[in-house]
């Protein structure tokens, strides 16, 4: 019996190790093993190589590998002829900044032989300490935002996903941008779902990906996966069309999204022929036949954002966007659902009306409300107008600052009359190029203050989904100063400075490249600033072109007569 048992096992054991990969197997295999080495072994990092040739080299080779003997082989000479690696004498290992450090992968036992994990996890503790080449972190003055200028675009490729020919071309492109998120993105440990599942997910996405469209709409679904509204994509080519295959026709309005129901909320001009029945306040049901909540998981995958409120407020753009110049719309009228016909519009037809529909452009850049209150618009305030507005506003009862725009970078001005201490109110990390995948803390950052009386009187700030990045900065530090108020609804949750990838076709897409929290530590990243008094607009409001937010903060001033800080 015990005979039996062992052969029984040693048949086991045997099967195990002839065990054949699939080729996505393997190919996850080769992206994992090529970033790292790019990144760790002194031979490549320096950027005396060229990387990307050698993965178009190795591809056909893993490809053909059985199984994981001879996928290990393939690895092992290629470690060969990248030659001997030297102990390193000051490659310190820290146990701090490793939140987002995953080099598991160099043990497993499934692609890579005991001899082959052996020579990989050495590289760990003799990694390459010198200046990358492929990775750059500029001064502290440019904010430690990383470069990946030496990436190469490959913009002459103009139809990259055209071919079996190209195919090496757009794993690349998903080999390149997994490995930067891998070990640059400070928030790689709050996406949803495992990074690792990204490249078995997607391997065969961009493998069948044959079309320009195909591409682009990989490459869109790669950067939804970081959950980031920073994940912009643009291609070098301005005359390139982004989502075109979704349709280049508009409808000729604003919407919202509202406890998730999409609400019109502005007509953008009275003669494009918009049906009476479609006013502010308008709810849509469906589009073309599509149930709104259904249209909105068909496209959810193809959105980068931060969180929730962040992609239904970029979706509102692209929700009612087609193919067909006239769209069918289910609304809500007189108690019942109507289908109405409503024309769309090119782009450029309406660009100018998309612009004006900002908080940003409702409003003056200052103004005297009802009781001695003052407004600051600071998407419209410029660093030469600060003292201008502030000066005057010094005297008001109660002061209210709209962030629910794009700040002009003027915080560091405007908070000069909000303190007289130097408040700390964020704390940033950043990586360390010596060693990819961990990162750096900084010290807090404090808001520069007044030398002498500083503004005592009521502060609120305005915020909502569209307060993203230097908008949430901003907000943080208004924050800190003590008493303030913040009213309205979470933020984008999208903070940090950000930094750019080059991608095979032309393309870049950007992310959030340093890490932004309190000084103790809380997340700003996904969760966003995340108001002391939550309110949200109504479909009723909206119809009665009330701003629901800016009345409850007046609400707030007026509900007593001591100062909130």
């Amino acid at each position: 019996m015990r005979t039996l048992f062992i052969v029984c096992l040693f048949l086991v054991s045997a099967s195990s190790r002839a065990q054949p990969l699939t080729d996505t197997q393997k190919l996850a295999s080769l992206a994992k093993l090529w970033g790292f080495l790019k990144y760790y072994h002194p031979a490549v990092a320096p950027g005396k190589r060229d990387w990307d040739q050698q993965l178009m080299a190795l591809l056909p080779a893993v490809q053909q590998a059985a199984d994981k003997q001879a996928l290990s082989a393939v690895y092992g000479q290629l470690l060969d002829e990248l030659g001997p690696v030297k102990s390193c004498r000051n490659c310190p290992v820290s146990e701090s900044g490793q939140r987002n450090l995953d080099l598991a992968f160099l043990s497993d036992s499934l692609v890579f032989t005991p001899d082959l994990q052996g020579r990989l996890t050495y590289l760990i503790a003799n990694r390459y300490q010198g200046k990358p080449y492929y990775v750059q972190q500029p001064a502290p003055q440019s904010g430690f935002a990383l470069s990946f200028d030496n990436e190469k675009l490959y913009e002459n490729l103009h139809q990259p996903g055209r071919g079996t020919a190209a195919e090496p071309c757009r794993l690349l492109a998903l080999f390149r941008y997994w490995n930067v998120i891998q070990y640059f993105f400070p928030y790689k440990y709050a996406v949803d779902g495992s990074w690792n599942d990204v490249l078995t997910d997607l391997i065969p996405v961009f493998r069948q990906a044959t079309t320009e469209e195909a591409y682009q709409g990989a490459l869109y679904q790669l950067t939804s996966r970081i959950n980031d509204s920073h994940a912009f994509m643009q291609n070098v080519d301005k005359t390139r069309c982004l989502r075109c295959e979704w349709g280049k026709l508009w409808l000729p309005f604003e919407a919202t999204f509202l406890d998730r129901q999409l609400v019109v909320t502005r007509r953008f001009n009275d003669s494009l022929n918009v049906p009476t029945v479609v006013t502010a306040g308008t709810v849509i049901h469906a589009i073309d036949g599509e149930p709104i909540p259904a249209r909105v998981e068909r496209l959810r995958p193809f959105i980068a954002a931060s969180n929730e409120g962040a992609l239904l407020r970029d979706l509102r753009w692209l929700i009612g966007v087609g193919t067909n110049p006239e769209a069918r719309l289910t609304i809500r009228h007189n108690g019942r659902d109507t289908v109405v016909l409503v024309p769309r519009y090119p782009y450029p037809k309406l660009g100018r009306a998309i612009a004006a529909a900002s908080t940003a452009q409702q409003y003056p850049v200052s103004q005297w409300l009802a009781d001695s209150v003052g407004y600051v618009n600071m998407g419209k305030l410029t660093t030469p107008q600060v003292d201008s507005v502030m000066q005057p506003l010094q005297a008001a009862r109660a002061l209210l600052v709209d962030l629910r725009n794009y700040p002009k970078g003027t915080l560091w001005l405007i908070s000069r009359y909000l303190t007289d201490e130097p408040v700390p109110f964020v704390r940033f990390t950043r990586a360390n190029l010596r060693f990819p995948g961990t990162f750096a803390s900084e010290k807090p950052t404090r808001l520069p203050h007044l030398k002498g009386k500083a503004y005592r009187g009521k502060l609120i700030v305005l915020v909502d989904a569209e307060t993203q990045s230097q908008a949430e900065f901003t907000a943080m530090a208004f924050r800190s100063v003590p008493g303030t108020l913040l009213v309205g609804s979470p933020t984008a949750g999208a903070d940090g400075n950000i930094a750019w990838v080059p991608l095979p076709g032309g393309y870049r897409t950007a992310f959030s490249g340093i890490g932004v929290y309190y000084p103790d530590g809380r997340e700003t990243q996904r969760v966003g600033i995340v108001p002391d008094v939550l309110v949200t607009p109504t479909p009723a409001g909206i119809r009665a072109g009330r701003d629901e937010v800016l009345e409850r903060a007046l609400q707030l001033i007026q509900r007593t007569d001591e100062p909130l800080r």
